[in-house]
């Protein structure tokens, strides 16, 4: 399989990358598990579990076959230590601010008692995010865990080249009897798309992830599955500096794009235009009524950016290089230009331009930004932890509409704290949603088993190959 790029961190609670997020339920796995459609939850290493919206709890009853892949058994101490993993977490601890306690009166046995009853938590815990770890990392310094870490998923980590290659090997402890079919899983990290391509077409490569938007014609007939995504391409703004602080600019930038002929050329089709800031193909997120995303009016545009006072600097323009963004953002900057705004597009290795997003070193950047679960708390919560998609505008209303959907009791909630949330930032325009583009992977014809997923985080384990 191939990566375009590394992973950041075997963290799940550091990790920014959807590449990481990718690689993750090979090696780990959590108390539930998603179907493939992303609709729905499966028992994982819980064989059950019983709300008690009353008491507030969740009891979970763990799987007697669930072990990890040194052979010890999952008891729920290790789900204790793990869930302090992830509420201490810097970036997507408040996905689990409602459960205030755990307790484990049993080794099968483990009960979240909630401050509020929550509905979104269960589909929280289906995430690599909610990944269960040795307790005390099964004796190890922190340290040396994260390094080479142990999971209960289908595979455990083998060789590792840092920045170049992920070897895995079959777990023979894994909790789903008689999987994973395959004995081995190789990762590599093919930063060029048509490397990638060549790659494939030799046999190199049995599953390509994340097809490069420029070459998906010339893939073998039949060999590329897609599926629409549970992603949703933004350009982002920082905020804070520069003639990108006024808020006119960001405006006219935003009536300046075209969204129609941005997905037909930059996307090549393989998208649907982003109606909301937050990914639209999640349960629980619809577009508000007043919002203005999605609408183009040059003649604003140009008005915009004569009020803003903005006099032609040159703005860079920061992309993942051989991503879907690379191709998108060379046919955005004649869009701009049309409306006076000069925009130099500059390519980079994804781990780079995260590191400059994240140190605010930048001036627009363009990503894409996925959620991995069923929910809107998903993308709030990387929306309030990330300043807002870096932007480092305020995160108060990502943080209100957190806490707003934390507390629904129905779906009517949970959509009016989504629409409070994307109100504001359409007035702020710090990020703009583009387009929602689709999953793409090329699949070898000896490949079988495989079922593209919109949460992009598919696990490995019912994959085979033709002998």
């Amino acid at each position: 399989m191939s990566l375009s790029s590394a992973i950041d961190t075997w963290n799940p609670q550091e990790a920014l990358s959807t590449h990481s997020f990718t690689v993750f339920p090979q090696v780990y796995a959590s108390l539930l598990r998603s179907t493939p459609d992303g609709k729905g939850l499966l028992p994982a290493l819980a064989s059950s579990y019983k709300a008690d919206p009353a008491a507030k709890t969740l009891t979970f009853t763990l799987d007697p076959g669930a072990k990890f892949s040194n052979g010890r058994q999952v008891t729920s101490a290790d789900v204790k230590f793990s869930e302090g993993l992830w509420s201490k977490g810097k970036l997507y601890g408040s996905y689990f601010s409602s459960i205030k306690s755990v307790e484990t009166p049993s080794p099968q046995t483990v009960i979240f008692t909630l401050s509020q009853p929550d509905e979104t938590l269960v589909a929280i815990l289906s995430t690599s995010n909610a990944a269960i770890f040795p307790d005390n990392y099964g004796g190890e310094t922190e340290a040396d865990f994260w390094k080479k870490p142990t999971g209960a998923g289908p595979f455990s980590i083998g060789n590792q080249t840092v920045g170049r290659s992920i070897s895995l090997t079959r777990n023979l402890h894994y909790y789903r009897a008689g999987l994973p079919h395959l004995d081995k899983v190789e990762y590599k990290v093919v930063t060029d798309g048509s490397q990638r391509l060549l790659q494939f077409q030799n046999g190199s490569l049995d599953v390509v992830n994340g097809v490069e938007l420029g070459v998906v014609g010339q893939y073998p007939k039949g060999k590329i599955v897609g599926v629409p995504s549970s992603g949703v391409s933004v350009l982002t703004i920082n905020t804070k500096s520069g003639p990108l602080a006024n808020v006119d600019l960001r405006k006219a930038m935003a009536s300046a794009i075209d969204y129609r002929k941005l997905v037909a050329g930059g996307y090549a089709g393989q998208a649907t235009v982003a109606t909301s800031l937050l990914p639209q193909n999640v349960p629980g997120i619809s577009p508000c009524s007043t919002c203005t995303w999605s609408t183009t009016d040059q003649a604003a545009a140009k008005s915009l950016v004569g009020k803003s006072g903005y006099t032609g600097q040159n703005l860079e323009l920061m992309v993942p290089s051989g991503d879907p963004e690379e191709l998108a953002a060379q046919a955005l900057a004649p869009m701009l230009a049309q409306a006076g705004i000069k925009v130099t597009v500059v390519p980079l290795p994804t781990s780079s331009l995260i590191d400059r997003l994240g140190k605010g070193d930048f001036q627009l950047g363009m990503i894409t930004y996925s959620a991995l679960a069923p929910s809107p708390i998903d993308p709030l919560g990387f929306l309030e932890s990330t300043g807002v998609v870096f932007s480092q505008s305020d995160p108060g209303p990502a943080n209100a509409a957190l806490t707003a959907v934390h507390a629904a009791s129905t779906p009517f909630d949970v959509g009016t704290a989504v629409h409070a949330f994307e109100k504001t930032a359409n007035t702020s325009n710090a990020v703009i949603p583009l387009a929602v583009p689709n999953a793409l992977y090329a699949i070898s014809g000896r490949v079988e088993g495989f079922v593209p997923t919109p949460y992009l985080a598919y696990c490995a384990d019912e994959l085979s190959v033709k002998s």
